[in-house]
């Protein structure tokens, strides 16, 4: 069924775009003969500089590298293959070269002839491996938290290091990812916790652990093959292979101190620079933007210039930020879908989804924006930067749950219409408080509220694969769930008075 929808104003009457400091995009690219979609932040203006994250976390690790050198370089930070939004390799992974294949394939896709490329710990052994493909197009590479391991430490490390995170409907698998974020605050590696494997005095904060468990879950069970390729990879012999300018950081902070160490008492080329850092993270970020000029390429770009948005995943601007959007087709979109607060159209069932829809993640969700003080104004103003940007010049738009009354708001022509995706608008779905613990109980909180919500209705819940994806969205949005279903219940009294 459906009813005509009010109109809320012109394109026009929005409020200007502000552009934000760090900009997320997409790029499709073609990598061992698969379309793989990646996702990657870009801020700054200058020298091309690729910033690659350890395992199993995402680009947003970056974040304080990007903002820090951003009046010098223009930093180029992807979600590596499988992790953070990027899709993950299509075949088995016995070794880094696909990844250096996905990387190689994004600089040509950004049009970059010369880049300089900064690794931390996995990405690290990318950056070397990237060096020896295609030397004529790194200006040089910096690598952060490597080591050399010798063959017997590689097996004792990795036997147990890599948690099992394939979900299970009894949600153990959030267990099993917690326990590794947690003890890898303080022991490295975390399953031994020896006295000589201590890297901290004591535990580190929960929210550090949640990025790190939450690096695993989103990642999935596919993330240990590249780690593991990781730690294969970390063999002085290979460093020596490398012939561009390369910079070692001997950070004494790091949790790979030890091992790092031992590439000290190497003879290097004229090429390579070992860079010695104080323990703190300030004396890191100085030794790192002392020895920048020594990898970075002469030509320069601007981050705005490097926004294709030609993957699925995609993003427009508002007043407030950045607005993420799923268009899997790439063609005018004529089904707007907004997920309930609390979801993104990651944890949307393939049901609900058509050739023709775009899925709209409300601000605060997902990789969209959450402005400083919420209100439906900010929800109405997400959905029709998204319509305007998809090109279509009529459509309906399908709200699930509480979201049917920003439906009903947010036509954008004329000739759209509104309908209901799931009935009459719902505002009883508010989850507990799910605040970061150190004890992780909050995961398994979440985990129980979200089955809880099918078996109320006389639904079986959804498979553990897509329980996970829903687990991450809620905590995700942990920030803007509440704002946003103040937001709507608001905006349904008013229209209802």
């Amino acid at each position: 069924m459906s009813r005509s929808a009010p109109t809320v104003g012109a394109a026009a009457d929005l409020p200007p775009v502000q552009p934000p400091s760090i900009r997320r995009s997409s790029a499709r690219v073609r990598v061992d003969g698969a379309e793989l979609d990646l996702h990657y932040r870009v801020a700054g203006s200058g020298p091309p500089l690729f910033a690659l994250h350890p395992s199993p976390l995402h680009s947003a690790f970056m974040a304080p590298l990007m903002a820090r050198l951003a009046d010098r370089a223009t930093v180029i930070a992807p979600d590596t293959p499988g992790f953070g939004d990027s899709d993950p390799l299509p075949d088995p992974i016995h070794d880094l070269g696909p990844c250096v294949r996905a990387m190689k394939a994004l600089r040509r896709a950004l049009g970059l002839d010369r880049v300089g490329v900064y690794g931390s710990a996995t990405g690290a052994q990318i950056a070397v491996e990237w060096a020896k493909s295609e030397p004529q197009a790194l200006s040089g590479i910096m690598l952060d938290n490597a080591a050399a391991f010798d063959e017997t430490e590689r097996r004792q490390i990795l036997k147990g290091y890599l948690p099992d995170v394939t979900p299970s409907p009894d949600g153990s698998h959030l267990a099993r990812a917690w326990l590794a974020a947690h003890d890898g605050t303080l022991f490295f590696p975390w399953q031994v916790p020896a006295a000589e494997n201590r890297i901290a005095r004591s535990l580190g904060s929960a929210a550090a652990m949640q990025v790190t468990a939450l690096g695993y879950l989103r990642a999935g069970p596919g993330y240990a093959a590249i780690y593991r390729a990781a730690f294969r990879n970390e063999r002085v012999g290979r460093l020596a292979q490398v012939s561009i300018p390369l910079v070692i950081l001997r950070w004494e902070g790091s949790i790979l101190a030890r091992w790092t160490g031992r590439l000290d008492t190497r003879a290097w080329g004229a090429n390579v620079t070992m860079a010695h850092c104080g323990a703190s993270l300030e004396d890191r970020w100085t030794c790192l933007e002392h020895n920048l000029e020594r990898i970075l390429p002469a030509d320069s770009v601007r981050a705005g210039d490097l926004c294709l948005e030609s993957g699925r995943l995609r993003h427009v601007d508002s007043s407030f930020g950045q607005i993420r959007y799923w268009h899997p087709s790439g063609q005018p979109a004529t089904r707007l879908l907004i997920p309930q607060p609390g979801a993104t159209g990651a944890s949307l069932p393939d049901s609900a989804q058509q050739p023709a829809s775009v899925v709209v993640d409300l601000p605060g969700h997902g990789g969209s924006a959450l402005p400083a003080s919420l209100n439906f104004r900010h929800c109405v103003e997400a959905v029709r930067r998204v319509a305007a940007a998809t090109g279509a010049t009529a459509r309906s738009v399908a709200g699930f749950g509480a979201s049917d009354v920003l439906a009903q708001a947010a036509a954008v022509a004329d000739a759209a219409t509104v309908h209901a995706a799931a009935g009459p608008a719902d505002f009883s779905g508010v989850p507990p408080d799910l605040a970061s613990k150190r004890a992780g109980t909050h995961l398994f909180r979440a985990w129980h509220w979200l089955r809880e919500q099918f078996l109320a209705r006389n639904e079986p819940p959804p498979e553990p694969v897509r329980l996970t994806k829903m687990l991450i969205d809620l905590i995700d949005a942990q920030a803007a769930h509440r704002l946003v279903q103040e937001a709507l219940e608001n905006q349904h009294r008013t229209d209802r008075s």
